[in-house]
Order: C-alpha cells, then sequence, then structure tokens
C-alpha cells in the first residue's frame, strides 16, 4: 500500500473511531460539569509543570480543551484553547500515520478491558505508547498517555485526559504500547492483552473475519461455514461496530494487528 493511500487509509480509522467514542457518550452522573472542571485544572497543572501538553476531551459535548507548556508553543498552541471537536486533530496531524494505527489498537484494547472491570477499578488504568511528531523537518519522539476520568456505570466514557510528553533521548530500541495498573506499577502482560483481545470478537465473529481477510464474499462465506447469508451481513456489521471501523479493509488491517485472524 502506498504511503499516500496508507495516511487516508489510518484517517478513516481514526474517524470511524472518533464516531463510535463520541457516540457511546452518555449522561449519567449528574457532576459533569464539575468534574470537567476538575479534568482542566489537573491538566493546566501538568502543562504547567511538566511543559507538556495536556488535552481534556469532552465527549458529551464534542469539546476539547488544550493546556500547553513548552511543547505546545513549539507547535504554535496557545497556553490554553478551546476548540469545537473531542480530538485534537491539529496534533494528530503532525503524528505518523503508522503511530497513529498503533495508538488505536491500544486504545480499543483499553476501551475494552475497562468494560470488563468493576465501576470501582475503572479509573486504575491508563494506556500509554510512544508517537513521533513530525514539525518542521524534525521528528520528536513523544510519550503520549490517555486515561479515562468519567466512565458511567454501563460503561460509557464522557471524559478523558491525553497528555504528550518529550522522551528527551530518540529511543532506538522498539516501545511497545502497554495500558499500566497506576496502583501496582504493572503493564498488562501479552497474555493479559491476548485474552482482552479475545473479547473484542466472537469465535465465529473471528472466522468470518479471516475469511473476509482471504478475499472471500459474503455468499461463499455463508457456503463455507453453512450459515444463512443473513447471519453474514450480521457478523460483518457485528466486526466493524466492535472493532470501531467503517469497512472489510479496515477490520482487516486492525484484526492482523490484534492477532485476530
Amino acid at each position: 500500500m502506498a504511503i499516500v493511500n496508507f495516511s487516508h487509509f489510518v484517517m478513516d480509522i481514526e474517524y470511524s473511531f472518533k464516531s463510535a467514542l463520541l457516540s457511546q457518550a452518555e449522561s449519567g452522573l449528574i457532576d459533569h460539569e464539575s468534574r470537567l472542571d476538575e479534568c482542566c485544572a489537573m491538566a493546566k497543572c501538568f502543562a504547567d509543570v511538566q511543559g507538556g501538553i495536556a488535552v481534556v476531551s469532552d465527549l458529551l459535548k464534542d469539546r476539547s480543551y488544550i493546556f500547553s507548556g513548552g511543547l505546545g508553543e513549539s507547535l504554535g498552541l496557545k497556553t490554553s484553547t478551546v476548540i469545537e471537536s473531542a480530538f485534537e486533530d491539529i496534533i494528530f496531524s503532525l503524528i505518523a500515520p503508522q503511530d497513529l494505527l498503533d495508538r488505536h489498537v491500544l486504545e480499543l484494547r483499553y476501551i475494552e478491558l475497562i468494560k470488563t472491570l468493576p465501576v470501582e477499578k475503572r479509573g486504575d488504568y491508563i494506556q500509554s505508547s510512544k508517537v513521533n511528531l513530525h514539525v518542521n523537518g524534525a521528528e520528536i519522539p513523544i510519550i503520549h498517555q490517555t486515561r479515562y476520568f468519567e466512565i458511567t456505570d454501563s460503561g460509557s466514557v464522557n471524559i478523558g485526559i491525553c497528555t504528550y510528553m518529550p522522551i528527551g533521548v530518540c529511543r532506538t530500541e522498539p516501545f511497545e504500547g502497554q495500558i499500566i495498573n497506576l496502583k501496582t506499577g504493572k503493564a498488562l502482560s501479552l497474555e493479559e492483552l491476548g485474552i482482552v483481545d479475545s473479547k473484542i470478537l466472537s469465535i465465529r465473529e473471528r472466522e468470518v473475519l479471516a475469511l473476509l481477510s482471504q478475499g472471500m464474499a459474503s455468499k461463499q462465506i455463508a457456503d463455507k461455514l453453512n450459515i444463512s447469508l443473513n447471519t453474514v451481513y450480521r457478523h460483518r456489521q457485528n466486526i466493524l461496530q466492535h472493532l470501531n471501523v467503517a469497512n472489510t479493509a479496515e477490520a482487516v488491517k486492525i484484526g492482523l494487528k490484534m492477532n485476530l485472524i
């Protein structure tokens, strides 16, 4: 796949994911505004003390509050900015497409993990990954972290905070994204991530996705699995919904990345 096409491909995945996050937000806590104010205060402190960038995403109102330290100044951001979008595309546009795809996969895992946890433990985890910001021809390695701060009893995410902080030294070794338990300081193991991944799609959905990756049409899949065509259509729709993507090509790409195929 050409670089330009891959970039468009990742943008399509990001758009689908953003739409899914916005659609899942729901009113559930009467103190949403108070919680939002608390999160903005925390984000401002991070920017002031650490010099990085902190973004508070209000998924209920599709709005973001961006607080910038020195890193933000280098990107031309103001100290404090409000944008009418829950996503900081001004920063995403500077991140390499492959890094965005890796981030998407990690957030899928993060959301699925949150759904499986008791309400009182959902705030114990944070996702952390390395991304490269491309600014004025230079590549800046960044630690990018996301944590959800308002989650309803049903598992809907209403508020999240993303932070961006320079690593300081370019790492030569691979840095895999992690989901970290803040109370123990330990990251989920590959085995634990595998368990999370296995819950995203059912066994039958994974079978259908595997056959789709081989280029099979729905009628061929129905004959192969001895199920009705309508059942195949239902599985295909569920796959797109569970992976937060818009089409089969995106689903196959994510499925391969998460070892679901």
